[in-house]
């Protein structure tokens, strides 16, 4: 199996956009607008968005920013966004996503990693709650 973990590049985004649309199937998504933050936080030195590629295919993707957090006091990684590809999913590529995830934030020495996820996303969330993740709070939203 080739299977390999690495930053996200520009270059890219076409490969990644397909999985935004299985994560957000309701979502009308503005590519272009997409585009320009998917390639802000290529760019960003406190965002870190990683591609799994499987076979020299694009699979997955996540993408955390390293948040300043009081509750925490001190450094978290927020993930806010993590998608395996319909077809591959189950076979323990979003683990390998995740685990990765969770290795570079604690080299980094943040003190967590967070992230929501929809309400309606259960088989997410006993995916999560599988690794370790704890229930800890609700987000609320409140648009502008």
């Amino acid at each position: 199996m080739d299977i390999r973990i690495r930053k996200a590049a520009e270059n890219d985004f076409d490969k990644v956009y397909p999985l935004f649309e299985q994560l957000w199937p309701t979502k009308k998504i503005d590519k272009d607008a997409l585009r320009i933050v998917f390639n802000r936080g290529v760019n960003s030195k406190t965002d870190e968005l990683l591609c799994l590629d499987y076979s020299n295919e694009l699979i997955g993707f996540c993408a955390y920013a390293i948040v300043n957090n009081l509750w925490q006091a001190g450094y978290i990684s927020y993930m806010y966004a993590m998608v395996v590809d319909e077809k591959y999913r189950g076979k323990g590529f979003g683990t390998m996503l995740i685990k990765e995830s969770i290795r570079d934030s604690k080299a980094k020495g943040l003190k967590r990693l967070e992230l929501d996820s929809g309400f309606h996303r259960e088989k997410a969330h006993e995916f999560y709650m599988k690794l370790g993740f704890e229930k800890r709070a609700f987000l609320f939203s409140y648009p502008l």
